[in-house]
Protein backbone atom coordinates (compact mmCIF):
# COMPACT_ATOMS: atom_id res chain seq x y z
CA UNK A 1 0.00 0.00 0.00
CA UNK A 2 2.83 2.40 0.88
CA UNK A 3 4.53 1.66 -2.48
CA UNK A 4 1.30 2.37 -4.39
CA UNK A 5 0.90 5.74 -2.62
CA UNK A 6 4.53 6.62 -3.34
CA UNK A 7 4.07 5.63 -6.99
CA UNK A 8 0.90 7.71 -7.26
CA UNK A 9 2.64 10.70 -5.67
CA UNK A 10 5.54 10.37 -8.12
CA UNK A 11 3.10 10.15 -11.04
CA UNK A 12 1.23 13.28 -9.88
CA UNK A 13 4.52 15.17 -9.53
CA UNK A 14 5.51 14.15 -13.07
CA UNK A 15 2.15 15.28 -14.44
CA UNK A 16 1.83 18.57 -12.55
CA UNK A 17 5.47 19.74 -12.53
CA UNK A 18 5.60 20.71 -16.21
CA UNK A 19 2.25 22.49 -15.88
CA UNK A 20 3.34 24.42 -12.80
CA UNK A 21 6.47 25.66 -14.57
CA UNK A 22 5.02 25.80 -18.07
CA UNK A 23 6.32 29.24 -18.96
CA UNK A 24 5.15 32.30 -20.82
CA UNK A 25 3.83 30.50 -23.91
CA UNK A 26 1.45 28.27 -21.93
CA UNK A 27 0.54 31.21 -19.68
CA UNK A 28 -0.38 33.34 -22.70
CA UNK A 29 -2.37 30.49 -24.28
CA UNK A 30 -4.26 29.90 -21.03
CA UNK A 31 -5.03 33.62 -20.79
CA UNK A 32 -6.16 33.65 -24.44
CA UNK A 33 -8.46 30.70 -23.87
CA UNK A 34 -10.10 32.41 -20.88
CA UNK A 35 -10.51 35.66 -22.82
CA UNK A 36 -12.01 33.83 -25.81
CA UNK A 37 -14.46 32.06 -23.50
CA UNK A 38 -15.54 35.50 -22.25
CA UNK A 39 -16.14 36.64 -25.85
CA UNK A 40 -13.10 38.94 -25.87
CA UNK A 41 -11.75 37.95 -29.27
CA UNK A 42 -9.31 40.83 -29.79
CA UNK A 43 -7.83 40.49 -26.31
CA UNK A 44 -7.51 36.71 -26.80
CA UNK A 45 -5.64 37.26 -30.08
CA UNK A 46 -3.37 39.82 -28.38
CA UNK A 47 -2.55 37.25 -25.69
CA UNK A 48 -1.66 34.68 -28.37
CA UNK A 49 0.49 37.31 -30.12
CA UNK A 50 2.46 37.60 -26.87
CA UNK A 51 3.12 33.85 -27.00
CA UNK A 52 4.24 34.08 -30.63
CA UNK A 53 6.51 37.03 -29.78
CA UNK A 54 8.16 34.94 -27.06
CA UNK A 55 8.89 32.10 -29.50
CA UNK A 56 9.89 34.53 -32.29
CA UNK A 57 12.41 36.36 -30.11
CA UNK A 58 13.91 33.30 -28.41
CA UNK A 59 14.10 31.05 -31.48
CA UNK A 60 16.68 30.99 -34.26
CA UNK A 61 16.24 32.46 -37.72
CA UNK A 62 14.22 29.78 -39.50
CA UNK A 63 12.30 29.35 -42.74
CA UNK A 64 8.62 28.47 -42.90
CA UNK A 65 8.75 27.82 -46.65
CA UNK A 66 11.56 27.22 -49.12
CA UNK A 67 10.30 26.53 -52.65
CA UNK A 68 12.04 26.56 -56.04
CA UNK A 69 9.82 28.77 -58.18
CA UNK A 70 9.27 29.93 -61.75
CA UNK A 71 7.83 33.27 -60.64
CA UNK A 72 6.69 35.28 -57.62
CA UNK A 73 4.52 38.33 -57.05
CA UNK A 74 3.40 40.50 -54.15
CA UNK A 75 1.65 39.00 -51.16
CA UNK A 76 3.40 35.66 -51.04
CA UNK A 77 2.01 34.48 -54.37
CA UNK A 78 4.35 32.16 -56.25
CA UNK A 79 4.35 29.57 -59.00
CA UNK A 80 6.30 26.52 -57.86
CA UNK A 81 8.65 25.07 -60.43
CA UNK A 82 7.70 21.56 -61.58
CA UNK A 83 11.28 20.31 -61.33
CA UNK A 84 14.71 21.40 -60.18
CA UNK A 85 16.56 20.77 -63.43
CA UNK A 86 18.46 23.67 -64.98
CA UNK A 87 20.84 24.39 -67.83
CA UNK A 88 23.97 26.43 -67.15
CA UNK A 89 23.19 30.16 -67.03
CA UNK A 90 19.48 29.55 -66.22
CA UNK A 91 18.10 31.57 -63.34
CA UNK A 92 17.35 29.49 -60.23
CA UNK A 93 14.84 31.30 -57.98
CA UNK A 94 13.88 30.30 -54.45
CA UNK A 95 10.82 31.64 -52.61
CA UNK A 96 11.56 31.92 -48.87
CA UNK A 97 9.47 32.85 -45.83
CA UNK A 98 11.86 33.66 -42.96
CA UNK A 99 10.68 33.71 -39.33
CA UNK A 100 12.37 34.83 -36.12
CA UNK A 101 14.16 37.82 -37.65
CA UNK A 102 14.82 41.05 -35.75
CA UNK A 103 13.54 44.54 -36.44
CA UNK A 104 15.62 47.67 -36.80
CA UNK A 105 14.24 51.19 -36.80
CA UNK A 106 11.25 50.34 -38.99
CA UNK A 107 13.19 47.97 -41.21
CA UNK A 108 14.47 44.44 -41.67
CA UNK A 109 17.73 43.42 -43.26
CA UNK A 110 19.53 40.29 -44.36
CA UNK A 111 22.72 39.25 -46.05
CA UNK A 112 23.20 35.79 -47.46
CA UNK A 113 26.10 33.52 -48.30
CA UNK A 114 25.96 30.94 -51.08
CA UNK A 115 27.82 27.64 -51.23
CA UNK A 116 27.57 25.01 -53.95
CA UNK A 117 28.24 21.32 -53.32
CA UNK A 118 28.31 18.37 -55.66
CA UNK A 119 26.58 15.02 -55.11
CA UNK A 120 29.50 13.69 -53.04
CA UNK A 121 29.32 16.69 -50.67
CA UNK A 122 32.45 18.40 -51.99
CA UNK A 123 32.22 22.20 -51.74
CA UNK A 124 32.76 23.68 -55.21
CA UNK A 125 32.22 27.32 -54.38
CA UNK A 126 31.56 29.55 -51.36
CA UNK A 127 30.73 33.25 -51.58
CA UNK A 128 29.96 35.47 -48.58
CA UNK A 129 27.44 38.31 -48.74
CA UNK A 130 26.29 37.36 -52.23
CA UNK A 131 22.79 38.68 -51.52
CA UNK A 132 21.74 41.68 -49.45
CA UNK A 133 18.33 43.09 -48.58
CA UNK A 134 17.17 45.98 -46.48
CA UNK A 135 13.54 47.07 -46.55
CA UNK A 136 11.03 48.98 -44.47
CA UNK A 137 8.86 46.74 -42.32
CA UNK A 138 6.84 47.63 -39.25
CA UNK A 139 8.04 46.02 -36.03
CA UNK A 140 6.01 42.95 -35.20
CA UNK A 141 4.94 42.21 -38.77
CA UNK A 142 5.47 38.53 -39.36
CA UNK A 143 4.41 38.11 -42.98
CA UNK A 144 7.55 38.38 -45.04
CA UNK A 145 8.50 36.61 -48.24
CA UNK A 146 11.70 36.92 -50.24
CA UNK A 147 12.89 35.59 -53.54
CA UNK A 148 16.56 34.74 -53.88
CA UNK A 149 17.82 34.14 -57.40
CA UNK A 150 21.15 33.28 -58.97
CA UNK A 151 22.42 32.11 -62.33
CA UNK A 152 23.26 28.41 -62.43
CA UNK A 153 27.01 28.20 -63.04
CA UNK A 154 28.56 26.25 -65.87
CA UNK A 155 28.89 22.89 -64.13
CA UNK A 156 29.11 19.36 -65.41
CA UNK A 157 25.74 17.63 -65.74
CA UNK A 158 24.74 16.13 -62.40
CA UNK A 159 23.18 16.77 -59.03
CA UNK A 160 24.16 19.70 -56.82
CA UNK A 161 23.03 21.50 -53.70
CA UNK A 162 22.93 25.24 -53.13
CA UNK A 163 23.36 26.08 -49.45
CA UNK A 164 22.11 29.53 -48.55
CA UNK A 165 23.00 30.93 -45.13
CA UNK A 166 21.06 34.06 -44.22
CA UNK A 167 22.28 36.51 -41.58
CA UNK A 168 19.83 38.85 -39.85
CA UNK A 169 21.21 42.40 -39.77
CA UNK A 170 19.08 43.31 -36.72
CA UNK A 171 20.12 40.44 -34.45
CA UNK A 172 22.89 37.88 -34.11
CA UNK A 173 20.71 35.19 -35.71
CA UNK A 174 21.61 33.18 -38.78
CA UNK A 175 19.84 30.32 -40.50
CA UNK A 176 20.43 28.16 -43.53
CA UNK A 177 18.53 26.10 -46.02
CA UNK A 178 19.52 23.76 -48.83
CA UNK A 179 18.20 23.69 -52.38
CA UNK A 180 18.93 20.52 -54.37
CA UNK A 181 19.08 20.98 -58.14
CA UNK A 182 20.34 19.21 -61.25
CA UNK A 183 22.32 20.56 -64.17
CA UNK A 184 21.76 19.26 -67.70
CA UNK A 185 23.50 20.07 -70.97
CA UNK A 186 21.88 22.76 -73.09
CA UNK A 187 19.99 21.41 -76.07
CA UNK A 188 20.95 22.47 -79.59
CA UNK A 189 18.37 24.68 -81.19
Amino acid sequence: MHLKAAGLTALLILIWSPLAAAGPVVDAATKAEALAADGKTVEALDALDQAVDTIWTAGPLAFRKVVVVDSTSEGGIYEARSDSTFKPDDKLSVYVEPVGYGYGDGSIGFTADLALKNATGQTLSETADVFSLSAPLAAGRRELSLTISFKVPFLRPGDYTAIITMHDQNSDKSGRFEVPFSVVLPTAE
